[in-house]
């Protein structure tokens, strides 16, 4: 659901969805949901693939960076070395789980972005599990990388929404100035969820970084 625009443009691309994701028991932490992905590219018998991971999705790409020298390229999309979760979301989704869902929308795109995009935002997000949701928030809370992202060493593109506001620009910043093999791409009038929110812009960046490998 995530990547929907992405797999319209990509031909060949593959999304992978994660434990509880929707369906079955997720996972509590970035570790146990990289296994997953690492297993998905075991089962399909890929050869240097382009790892993208989102948010969460960006937490377990990079775990798998750093003990995989196989990768083509690495996209991190608005993620961070380190991702701290607002108490807020997490007391939410235990008490009204259909108002955080609202919420993370809201907070999920920039105040230039359609409403639209939001509202699905919080739709897709509700036909995952709350305690799956819980369980994906305690991980990100506990993730942290930051003494280790310098050690990646594949070819990685970082894109960040210029109003991100889950993963601001500076966590970003960071993980360039950290990746010796990176460029940064800050698309404008974007949050959170700048694959939705401005598709072909980050399309184009994507595009373009494979074109570099």
């Amino acid at each position: 659901m995530v990547w929907r625009l992405q797999l319209l443009h990509f031909k060949g691309g593959l999304a992978v969805e994660l434990p509880g994701h929707p369906l079955g028991p997720g996972c509590n932490t970035i570790e146990d949901y990289a296994s997953s992905v690492e297993a998905h590219i075991r089962e399909k018998a890929l050869k240097y693939p382009v790892l993208v991971g989102h948010s969460m999705g960006g937490a377990i790409a990079i775990t798998i960076a750093l003990k995989n020298s196989d990768l083509a390229g690495l996209v991190l999309v608005g993620t961070g070395a380190r991702l701290r979760v607002d108490p807020n979301i997490l007391t939410g989704i235990k008490e009204n789980y259909e108002d955080v869902s609202k919420l993370v929308g809201k907070w999920s795109v920039s105040p230039s972005s359609d409403p639209i995009i939001a509202e699905r935002i919080a739709e897709d997000l509700l036909k995952v599990k709350p305690e799956v949701a819980y369980g994906d928030f305690i991980a990100c809370d506990r993730f942290d990388r930051m003494n280790d992202v310098q050690k990646i060493t594949c070819k990685t593109l970082i894109v960040v929404g210029a109003d991100d506001r889950m993963t601001p620009v500076k966590y970003s910043q960071y993980l360039h100035e950290k990746i010796v093999n990176s460029s940064l791409v800050v698309i404008p009038d974007a949050g959170h969820n700048v694959m939705l929110e401005k598709h072909r812009e980050f399309n184009a960046a994507v595009e373009a970084f494979l074109d570099s490998l």
